[in-house]
């Protein structure tokens, strides 16, 4: 089963690839890596790791620890991991368009290594209009306008707001403990469901009607 590492280490040649050779001496084998942000000297990173979900984390830990100014952030397992491009993601919604928002909600937490994803009408917030498994029931409270999407904690789960533009869904994703999401992920996401939205516009606005009721 994938786990997801996020680790912060200095922005400079070479610092990747310590924590690299690190979980490997440690077994874990890395099968992606994403930076997700960069700011004063320093880069956050998410990595997957083949990692066995009965095995202690502990060899993983320590293999951050032993490199020089490396923070650990979160480590977790995920499922296991399905389209991880937006543009693969982008193409089902060309073809099937008549199912675009499902085919973004199905896809959101494996792109986001999050656990769930729901969509909700404004108006009855803690309702699931459709939902990954794991979505809760009822849906964490999510008061206040929306003014652009955003990330935000509910208790140990850290969750993701974002408007379906043009319509009264929203899209909450959600991870059952951190790490947060990143301002780049909540973009990342956004502009996602904003080129779907376009794409249902231009194909069959019929399938948001339907969400909507």
């Amino acid at each position: 089963m994938p786990a997801h590492l996020r680790v912060s280490l200095a922005d400079r040649p070479g610092a990747l690839a310590a924590l690299a050779r690190a979980l490997a001496g440690a077994g874990a084998n890395v099968l992606s890596v994403t930076v997700t942000e960069r700011e004063q000297g320093r880069a956050v990173d998410d990595l997957l790791l083949d990692w066995p979900y009965e095995r202690p984390f502990d060899a993983v830990v320590r293999a951050v620890e032993s490199c020089d100014g490396a923070r650990l952030h979160g480590l977790r397992h995920v499922s296991e991991s399905a389209p991880s491009r937006d543009c693969d993601v982008m193409q089902q919604v060309v073809d099937q368009p008549h199912r675009a928002i499902e085919t973004v909600i199905d896809a959101l937490p494996h792109l986001m290594l999050a656990d769930w994803c729901a969509a909700f009408d404004r108006r009855w917030p803690r309702e699931v209009v459709y939902g990954t498994a794991g979505s809760p029931l009822p849906l964490p409270e999510t008061t206040g306008p929306l003014d652009r999407p955003r990330a935000f904690a509910v208790r140990e789960e850290t969750l993701m707001l974002v408007q379906v533009p043009g319509t009264a869904l929203r899209l909450l994703v959600g991870r059952y403990d951190g790490p947060a999401f990143s301002r780049s992920e909540v973009d990342r996401a956004a502009a996602l469901v904003s080129a779907t939205a376009g794409v249902i516009r231009l194909a069959d606005a019929s399938s948001l009607a339907r969400l909507e009721g």
